[in-house]
Formats: structure tokens, sequence, C-alpha cells
């Protein structure tokens, strides 16, 4: 079967990437700094504000006229930095979830691995400024990567913050991550020295390389603050700049999928490996024979092309579906120049230097009350005094009954004034989310627990929903880092996990070992083996409040959703969790043999009730016994005299009886002897 291309096998050469010149390059990212220009002035002047130089020169010069200082009560400031105390206080939970299979053991090590390469990068470093980026200018980076030199030479991935002033984008961008831009640069210059010591490989192109012609950005040159100062600026060097590109696009990547005709199983080949397979002559009888067919499949891949001066470095293809540069747009509008929270509170906080302006024109004015005097009506000396403390001022004869003098006072303060303070200071706190008694204003808390548990729910709600973008960015980071892991971390590495309980256990990535039943060498936890995917906790990178926590997990407990186990788990602290809980249980069966023991005894108690009831009546029974001991001696006595009586009347029958039979013989024998015989 021929090949779709023509012969037997696919002419690997229609594999080609496009070519791409320095110029190229050169000239795309001129097209999109000039596109950049105004937005990146208005992040100066967003900057600016946050720092507190809030005034114009113009300003400046008018308070100091009127013997104001010429600075503003900057409310930006705390309230950004209460958001981003807020936000940005802990490492993410990274939640990794294997593709295909559940092997929850796979999936904690590469979780562990995940931290340690957060631990490694000074993640919570960057992602603060990354953070302070996004409050900010509205637009914090992330940027991934593979530090070929790092751990001992092995190599590691590394992630970092990049200002936004030095990441240029297609402007046509409209999606809120740049998937789908055309490029993405990011560019800055470096002194020539500095750079050879960074790049020594690149040494002919460094030396090569033309000085950048173009100063320092700057901004808009009506804060003196905004101006972003370069390294020669800050230490006066004269060595030249040189300017660098880091240029990635996406590329339609050629692939080659064989499928064999008769089962349908399909594997698809890169180009280096399907140039290793053609090199089989069996491979190409099969394609001739139509046992095996081959066909042209795309997948997307990213281009990395560094430029240093006007020369191309190198020109790689990365093994990674998405840009390295992660953005997190705080109020995206569809265009790649999303806008910050500062940009919105700058109104009210230009509304309020005014107004705190006036207060402070108002209050010098009455503490200087205005004195209008006539010639002559005090000598000059003494009219200096008037300011003093506790001074004496002597007026002349007559001043003031003739009214030479007068003293005029200015109106009080209105209360609008202090109204309208509170005001803007209250609109600068509602665009942020951080209110007052957030910032550790407690006499603005509210008056008990549960309203200020009701408002700080409020207030974290509208933060964490301002600050998803953040989270995105964290989530799409990982899952570049996937990406990287089977091609940056192949040799073994040990990585250190840690359970439920804060206890520490090692694994080994990529560890060799026999298969028992087929004798093949294998991998545990092969990083090239597997597809995971990962997902950053949302919220887990706030502030918690501990004791807030365990009231809450408490109140769970309480209510039978909780066991005391879940509650200790759950608890933000040092303390040896696993012992705790083991102690828990000992307590629990201490408890269980308390409990016993006092069934038992209450066993026992009643026991001894019955005995003391029966000892009771037994006692009734004995003194009743001894009381009616009268009555039956009584009784025993009639009985016996009843007896007596009884045998005597038994005896006096008796010898009745024996009388009158006594008789009757005599009678009988009388009549016999007086009878005549016949």
């Amino acid at each position: 079967m021929p090949s779709l291309f023509g012969g037997t096998v696919i002419q690997i050469e229609r594999l080609d990437t496009p070519e791409i010149s320095a110029r190229d390059i050169i000239d795309q990212y001129t097209r999109f700094s000039s596109s950049a220009t105004t937005y990146f002035s208005q992040m100066s002047e967003d900057l600016s504000f946050f720092k507190g130089n809030q005034l114009t020169q113009a300003q400046k010069e008018y308070l100091e006229s009127v013997g104001q200082p010429p600075e503003a009560n900057n409310k930006i400031r705390p309230a950004a930095e209460q958001v981003l105390s807020n936000v940005a206080s802990k490492a993410p939970d990274w939640d990794v979830t294997p593709v295909g299979k559940l092997d929850n053991k796979l999936a904690a090590v590469y979780d562990a691995l995940m931290d340690e390469i957060w631990y490694k990068s000074d993640g919570d470093v960057h992602f603060r400024n990354a953070v302070k980026s996004f409050i900010i200018k509205g637009l914090g980076y992330f940027y991934v990567y593979p530090d070929w030199v790092a751990d001992g030479g092995l190599g590691g991935m590394r992630i970092k913050f990049l200002k936004p002033e030095s990441v240029y984008v297609d402007p046509n961008s409209t999606l809120d991550d740049f998937a789908d831009s055309s490029a993405i640069i990011m560019s800055d210059t470096q002194v020539r020295n500095a750079m050879l010591v960074a790049f020594p490989q690149y040494k002919v192109l460094i030396e090569d390389a033309p000085p950048d012609e173009t100063l320092n950005e700057k901004g808009s040159g009506r804060y003196n603050r905004d101006d972003m100062q370069g390294r020669t600026d800050i230490s006066g060097d004269d060595q030249e700049n040189i300017r660098k590109y880091v240029h990635w696009s996406k590329i339609s990547i050629p692939m080659v999928k064989i499928i064999d005709t008769l089962t349908g199983a399909n594997q698809i080949y890169n180009r280096a490996d399907y140039l290793e397979l053609v090199k089989d002559p069996e491979y190409e009888i099969s394609v001739s024979e139509g046992a095996i067919s081959e066909e042209v499949v795309y997948d997307v891949g990213v281009r990395e092309v560094f430029v240093i001066g006007e020369a191309i470095a190198y020109d790689n293809i990365l093994p990674i579906s998405g840009y390295p540069v992660i953005p997190a747009c705080n109020e995206h509008d569809s265009t790649p120049y999303p806008v910050g929270d500062v940009r919105h509170a700058k109104s009210p906080q230009r509304m309020l230097n005014r107004t705190e302006a006036l207060i402070v024109a108002h209050t010098a004015a009455t503490t200087n009350f205005k004195l209008v005097v006539e010639d002559g009506a005090i000598e000059p000396a003494e009219l200096r005094k008037w300011a003093m403390t506790n001074a004496v001022v002597r007026a002349n004869p007559g001043a003031l009954t003739a009214g030479k003098i007068k003293e005029f006072a200015p109106p009080a303060i209105s209360s609008q004034l202090f109204m309208e303070k509170s005001r803007y200071e209250l609109d600068i706190e509602q665009i942020f989310g951080a209110y007052k008694y957030l910032q550790g204003d407690a006499s603005d808390s509210p008056d008990t627990v549960g309203a200020a548990a009701i408002a700080n729910e409020g207030s974290a709600r509208k933060q964490n929903w301002k600050v998803l973008p953040l989270y995105d960015m964290l989530t799409k980071a990982g899952r570049i880092v996937m990406d990287w892991i089977p091609y940056v971390y192949t040799e073994q590495r040990v990585v250190r996990l840690v359970n439920e309980f804060g206890k520490q256990e090692d694994e080994t990535l990529n560890k060799p070992y026999i298969e028992d039943m087929t004798g093949d060498v294998k991998r545990m936890f092969a990083t090239g083996d597997v597809e995971v995917d990962i997902r950053v906790v949302i919220g887990s990178t706030r502030a918690r409040t501990p004791l807030a926590d365990l009231n809450r997990d408490i109140m769970l407990l309480n209510n039978g959703i909780y066991d005391r186990t879940q509650v200790i788990l759950n608890m933000d602290t040092d303390i040896d969790k696993e012992a705790l809980i083991e102690r828990q249980g000992e307590i629990a069966q201490l408890q269980s043999m308390v409990e016993q023991l006092q069934e038992e005894l209450k066993q026992t108690q009643g026991d001894l009730q019955s005995r003391e009831r029966e000892v009771f009546h037994a006692n009734m029974r004995a003194e009743i016994s001894e009381a009616t001991k009268p009555v039956a001696q009584a009784q025993a006595n009639l009985k016996a005299t009843a007896s007596l009586e009884e045998s005597r009347q038994r005896d006096n029958t008796q010898r009745t009886a024996e009388d009158l039979a006594s008789l009757e013989d005599s009678v009988n024998s009388n009549d016999k002897e007086e009878k005549p015989a016949s």
C-alpha cells in the first residue's frame, strides 16, 4: 500500500517546522511593544499611586506655596496589602489525580514532587509578587521552565514571577490566558558582562551583539516615581546593555499514526521515533502489503526561540501543550491589557487628597486668626509677639478704645467635609474588599462575634471571587510542570512524602525493580508511564485563623458531622497529630472502661439496695415477732387452758359415762334378782 505522500513510507521532510529568523522576532516584538506603550504607562501610574506618589508636580508646588506638606494620605496601599496578606499567606495545596486509573500512592508522590518544586523555586515569594502585580497593575505572570543545572546537575523544574513590563503579547488576543496569541515574547536588557556570566555558552553571540539603542522605558512623566529605572540608572554604570528575546509560538507538529489494518490498533510516532521505525526493512514490506497503513496527524506544540542581540541562540520545540508564561488577569476585557484594583481606586483617592487638603487649610486658618491693625495702633516689635504663646502685646494709648485693632476668626469647618472624607475612604475599602477593621482598626470592628463573622465572610467571598484568575494561573502552571516532568525527572529522585499526620516518608522516583512474574526490569513511580491531571485547591493560599477554624470544627463535632479525629487532622499546628489521635483513642478506651465500671457499680449498688431491703424486711419481721410475743403467749395459754378444760371435760364425760354404765349394770342386775322363778 503506498504512503499518503507517495512511495512506501511518509516523506519525513514534510514534518519539518517552518523557518523563523531573528529579524522576524524583533519585528514582532516592535509591533507588540508599540501596542502596549500606553498600557505600560498606565501601569506605571497605578504603581505610583500604590507607593503614595499621587500628586502632580503642580499640586505639590501649590501645597508648598500655601504652607502645606506636599504629601497624600495614601489609603490605597493598606487596602491592597490587606488583600495581599489574605490571598498569598500560604503555599498552595495541589490536587494530583492520575488519568485512567486510581493510585493514591502515585498521586501522593506527584503531589510531594510538586511541593518540592514549589519550595525550591521560592514559590511563596514569586506568588506574592504575582498577587501584588495582579492587584496593582491588573496582571501577574508565572513562568515555568526547566533548570538543567539544578539539583546537583540532575535538573529540575522551576517557577518564577515575571514583571508584566517584560512580557509582550499579540494585541489581537482575546482569551484571558492569552492562549490564542500568535506569540508571546519575553524581552529585557542586561549588561554585556553580566550576560556573559549568565550565558557562557553563547559568548560569541553576546560579544557580537549590538548595544540596545532604546533606553529604559519611562512612564507618563507626571509622577516622579513612575520611571522604571534600570541597572544603569541605579548604579551609574555606563556598560552597554544587550537586549535578549525569548519567543514562544504555537505550532502544529505533524505526527505519524501507524494503524494495524487487521485489528485497527494504532500508535502515534514523533519524527525521531518514526525515522527509527522506517529503518526496519520489514516495516516497509508491511506497508507495501497493506498490513500497516500510515496517517499524518497533528499535535500542538510550543516553539521556543532564544535571540541575543540580532542572532538566534537556539530554536527548540518544547514537550508542552501550552505557553510556559501563564497570566493572571484581574479585570479582563477581551484584550491583553487588563485593569487592576488600584486603577479604580485612584479616583476616590484623588478626591480624598483634595478633601484632606481643604481640611488642613481650614485648620491652619483656624489656628492663625487674622488681625487687622490700623497704622500706629501697635508698634512693630509688639506686633511680632502676636504669634507667641502667652505673649503680652502692648497697644498704643487709645488704640483699643478707638477700635483700631480688630480680630477676625474664620467660620467653623463644615461637617460635610468630614462626611465626604469618610465616603471616599469607604469607596476605596469597597473596591478592595478590605475594610478598616480587617486592616487592624479595632475602632471600626463589628460589635458582636456574629457580626464580625458575617462581615469577614462577605469580604472573603468578594476577595475569593476577585482572585480566582490567580488560582487558574497556579493550576495551569502545575499542568505545564506535569508536561515537563517525564523529560526532566528521568533519573532516580528521592521524594519526601508527608502524610495526614505530619509524618515524613521517603519514596524514590524511577526506582528499578524486577517483576516477579516476568522477570522484566521495571521502574517504580516511573515519571513517563503515567498521565496525571493537577489543579490547585481554591482558597488554599488564603490566610487562616486557627482559632476560628477550630471553633468551626468543634461546632461540627457537636452536631455529629465531625469526629474527634477529623478535628485533630484539621488543626493547623505543629503538634504530633498521630500521637494526639492515639492518646484520644487511649482516653476513649479509658472512658469506656470507666463507663463499664460505673455500670458495674450501679449493678452492685442495686444489689446492695436489694439486700438492704431484705434486711429491712427481716428486721421488721423480727420486731413484729417480738411485739407479738405476749399475744402469742396468751394464745398459747388459752390453747393450753382450753386443752386442759377439754381434757377435764373429756374426763368428766368419761366418768359420767362410766357412772351411767355402772348404774345401768346395777339396775339390770337388780331386775334379774327380783323376777320369780317359773
